[in-house]
Parts: C-alpha cells; sequence; structure tokens
C-alpha cells in the first residue's frame, strides 16, 4: 500500500517594519570562487543523518524510510543486468558469485547457465515489476548455487545437503529447508530484505527476521557495501537507508 508523505503548512510571517533605504544597503563581501556543493533533492535519503527518523519506531519507522526512497527509476530486468555485469559488481574486469565465490572474467551480460543474477527476494514470492529490476536485492551468482538456493528461505543449516564457498543448503534446526549465504555475505542479505519489505510492503515471516537482525549484526556493512550503495543511487536515484545505518533495522519490532 502507498505511501504519501503530507506537506506541511506555511506559516504566516509577521509584520516587519519597512526598513530605510540607509539600512537595506547590504554590506559589501568578498565573492567566493570555490564551487557550489552539489545539492541533494530534498527527498533524497541523508547519507549518515538520522534525526530525520529520530524517534521513530516500528510502523512509523517503516512508513518515513518507505516515503524516503520507494520512489525511485525502474531500469528494466536487461538494464539491471548489464549495470551488475558490467559495472556494480565488476572489479578489474571479473565478477564474483557472492555465494561461492567463484569468478568469471566478462564485460558484458554472461550466459545464465554460467553466472546469473539472483534475487534474493525471490520473484516467486514477489519481486515483480518494478521489484524484480531493483538493484538494491540482485547479486551475481553461479547458476548452481542460484538454483539450489531457488527460493527457500534464509536460516541456519543444522543438516548439510549441499555446501561450497562458505554456503550451505540444509535443513535448521527445526527441520526447514534454508539455504545459508557465507559469512561475508549475510548481513548484506539482511538489509536487502529489509529493504525490500520495507519499499514493497513484503512481511517478512518471523523465524526468517530473527536470523536477519542477527545477521545485520554480526556481519556489519562495510566499504565495498557502502560503495555498491553510491552506485546503484547513481542508476536508481534511490538508496537502501539499512545500508546508510544499519542500527534501523533493530528499531523495527515486525518487517
Amino acid at each position: 500500500m502507498p505511501f504519501r508523505a503530507s506537506l506541511a503548512t506555511a506559516r504566516p510571517q509577521p509584520f516587519l517594519p519597512v526598513a530605510t533605504a540607509e539600512a537595506r544597503r547590504p554590506t559589501a563581501r568578498p565573492v567566493s570562487t570555490a564551487p557550489a556543493a552539489p545539492q541533494r533533492p530534498v527527498d533524497a535519503f541523508d547519507t549518515g543523518k538520522p534525526p530525520r527518523f529520530e524517534g521513530l519506531k516500528d510502523k512509523a519507522l517503516i512508513k518515513a524510510l518507505h516515503d524516503a526512497v520507494a520512489k525511485h527509476k525502474d531500469l528494466g530486468y536487461s538494464q539491471a543486468r548489464k549495470v551488475i555485469f558490467t559495472e556494480l559488481d565488476n572489479h578489474d574486469g571479473k565478477v564474483a558469485c557472492v555465494y561461492t565465490g567463484r569468478e568469471l572474467r566478462t564485460n558484458k551480460i554472461p550466459n545464465s547457465s554460467d553466472m546469473n543474477t539472483e534475487h534474493t527476494w525471490p520473484q516467486s514470492k514477489g519481486a515483480t515489476g518494478a521489484a524484480k529490476s531493483d538493484l538494491h536485492h540482485l547479486f551475481p551468482t553461479d547458476s548452481k548455487a542460484n538454483s539450489i538456493r531457488s527460493s527457500y528461505p534464509f536460516g541456519e543449516v543444522k543438516n548439510v545437503k549441499w555446501s561450497q564457498g562458505g554456503s550451505k543448503f540444509g535443513t535448521d534446526e527445526k527441520g526447514r529447508l534454508v539455504f545459508e549465504p557465507p559469512d561475508a555475505h549475510k548481513g548484506n542479505v539482511a538489509r536487502a530484505l529489509f529493504y525490500f519489505s520495507t519499499v514493497y510492503n513484503k512481511a517478512i515471516p518471523p523465524q526468517d527476521e530473527a536470523i536477519l537482525k542477527k545477521w545485520n549484526v554480526t556481519d556489519k556493512v562495510d566499504a565495498a557495501e557502502r560503495t555498491r550503495n553510491d552506485t546503484i543511487e547513481r542508476h536508481q536515484g534511490n538508496r537502501n537507508p539499512f545500508v546508510d545505518d544499519a542500527s534501523l533495522a533493530q528499531r523495527i519490532a515486525d518487517f
């Protein structure tokens, strides 16, 4: 359900007596030759400046975050994949699978039977339309790992059926089939899903949310994740606020 931010009502200005011409004459000031700092749109998320959301939590915080970042450019799936494999996740001509670490040298969208695009929030569970192309939850993955993850929930595997590069697939302590990403990607997964839930109004099951919040704390935001957030903003025009301030997730009791 969409949210709309309300516009504040302008207050009437108090009457001020007209100053004399002498009083109105401005004092001469030296002209600065420094270039003006680029200004962000007023509705953009201010990195590192959470006072905008100070005092908010739970549904009120979700609404405020939604209003701040939900509006963005839909690149389309083909363009989104091109950005991923040629720029966003391409480092020195190589793209690495976030699940297995396998690298592929490429300068274009690869054959999907080799390296695929992972929808952290599965298409079968609601990542359709603009959400299908939203870079904030798309990552390059080895095709086999992508297929094994399928649309299974994320969790902590106790009985391993498959593993590679730190990723595991199997059953958790309750017997559910779950996929566990490597430690270095667990926080990225959590923050991507918090973003998706907030922007697209999709609920995260309580048993999944508990694990994701744990990962959000144990695998902290690093420089690479911040840089990725910056690059996505240049393409889509919005940011993942949970990367800018990971503590926001702890102020939401129920996604």
